[in-house]
């Protein structure tokens, strides 16, 4: 295989992992907001937290160094607008990721805890469905969409 092809691969592969803790973090959302049990949803936030730590940063890592690799390689300039778009909408949806919904996580679970072996508590119930949180979620989800788009479109190149 050619050094742009290992490129490819391990972009992709890091792309997959992104998209994977996409899923797996929505998911996981949903049914944290549709069941009763406490211990459930500390169980599911335990996953998303675990999803977002490890696969998403172990994607965004692959993605980033050998999406940088690619630019170079391909004879593509970082000065484009589609790559610039791409690294700026990707470094703010890590930082929505890792600087708030994380932290919301923690939060959450923590109230969640608290409650043991019982049903969700309102304040649970209120925070799990906090509309800054959908939001943010539904943002992330949407940036994905954004960076497939631009990855396959090229707009401008």
């Amino acid at each position: 295989m050619e050094t742009a092809e290992w490129y490819l691969f391990f972009h992709l592969a890091g792309v997959f992992l992104l998209l994977a803790a996409a899923g797996l973090t929505t998911g996981t959302a949903v049914a944290a907001g549709r069941t009763e049990s406490a211990s459930t949803v500390v169980t599911l936030l335990d996953i998303q937290r675990a999803s977002e730590l490890y696969v998403t940063s172990a994607g965004a890592v692959l993605t980033i160094v050998f999406g940088s690799l690619l630019v170079d390689k391909a004879g593509y300039g970082f000065g484009e607008a589609w790559i610039s778009t791409a690294y700026t909408l990707f470094i703010a949806v890590l930082a929505v990721d890792h600087g708030y919904f994380l932290r919301r996580n923690r939060k959450i679970r923590v109230a969640a805890a608290a409650a043991g072996d019982g049903t969700v508590t309102a304040e649970v119930r209120g925070m799990l469905g906090n509309p800054v949180l959908t939001a943010a979620g539904v943002a992330m989800d949407l940036g994905f969409v954004v960076f497939l788009w631009l990855m396959i479109a090229k707009p401008g190149s």
